[in-house]
């Protein structure tokens, strides 16, 4: 991981549990834990409803966590003042699936994309007006755009309206939660690769939430996996994808379609058994090993630790 010092973003042992009328707390997040270094991207991937999008929301503030600790530019969020939170709000942005629930329909575009820095008052009158043209042209807009409402738009230019306004403060860590999967597929590229720019350009931390791993692997510099409210794998891009360790990975990695249809067949398959557990009633042991066609006796006891295997972090007894 990133070391003291150099980290945009530090999650320790992170955890959100909600509380149900009858029977036990649902546990989406249950411990996680990863750093995140300037100028780097992170791809958080697994399958609906494994807690990536809750992780990602309890690291803006969005959703208090249970427990564990979320630093962003070095200022702890959890538990942080009204106060300090706004503070800390200056230094990291989140832009959501939607851009259209994202967007406010009464607003125009400049009015959405100045607004952090009026608020702020960093900006205003002829100062803002520049501020916004410049934003908007740097998302690949028109200053001329300014004037007119998110309705006018379509999906592809209302998500680069979005990150422009991500963009007015500078953030020192960007949340992306699935930014392109509501677009049409003609248009993802191009979002993808203006992401990419970007970061590069102003030295941003991006962590880049995503279930699908054909994106991740195009923009992202590391890849964690998650599984049922916990970190499977955590490794860089490159090793996940030649060399991936956990068996949960494996699948995954497998199940993602190939256009040549050749290596379609040579593909290896992995089974996996059965459905996914529920948050409510996790297994004991290895989360994963109701699942996992790797299982044996220790699995089903006894939780695996985090181990270095080559390149990757893995939580798996028999990984290799």
């Amino acid at each position: 991981m990133s070391g003291p010092g150099h980290d945009a973003l530090v999650v320790a042992d992170l955890a959100v549990h909600y509380p149900a009328r009858n029977g036990p707390p649902v546990r989406a997040v249950d411990g996680v834990s990863f750093a995140l270094a300037r100028n780097e991207t992170l791809g958080l991937v697994g399958e609906s409803g494994c807690g990536k999008s809750t992780v990602a929301r309890a690291i803006v503030g969005l959703q208090p966590p249970t427990r564990g600790s979320v630093k962003v530019d070095g200022a702890e969020i959890v538990g942080a003042s009204r106060a300090a939170l706004r503070a800390a709000r200056a230094r990291m942005q989140m832009v959501f699936q939607d851009p259209v629930t994202s967007l406010n329909p009464r607003m125009t575009v400049g009015e959405a994309v100045g607004e952090p820095l009026l608020v702020r008052g960093i900006a205003r009158g002829a100062a803002l007006r520049e501020r916004v043209a410049g934003l908007l042209t740097e998302a690949g807009l028109r200053p001329e755009d300014a004037g007119r409402y998110p309705h006018q738009f379509s999906g592809g230019q209302r998500q680069r309206i979005v990150i422009a306004r991500a963009l007015a403060l500078r953030p020192a860590l960007l949340v992306c939660d699935e930014p392109v999967s509501a677009l049409d597929v003609s248009v993802r590229a191009q979002i993808l690769n203006l992401l990419v720019d970007l970061q590069r350009a102003h030295g941003m931390a991006c962590l880049f939430v995503s279930h699908d791993l054909a994106v991740v692997r195009h923009v992202c510099d590391r890849v964690a996996v998650m599984y049922l409210g916990r970190l499977a794998e955590l490794a860089p891009r490159d090793a996940l994808y030649a060399e991936p360790r956990h068996p949960y990975t494996r699948a995954l990695l497998a199940a993602v379609p190939e256009p040549d249809p050749v290596v379609q067949r040579a593909k290896p398959r992995v089974p996996l058994v059965g459905e996914i557990p529920s948050p409510a009633h996790m297994p004991s042991g290895c989360r994963f090993h109701t699942r996992c066609p790797m299982t044996q006796a220790i699995c089903r006891t006894v939780e695996p630790e985090w181990r270095q295997v080559g390149s990757s972090l893995v939580a798996c007894h028999f990984a290799g």
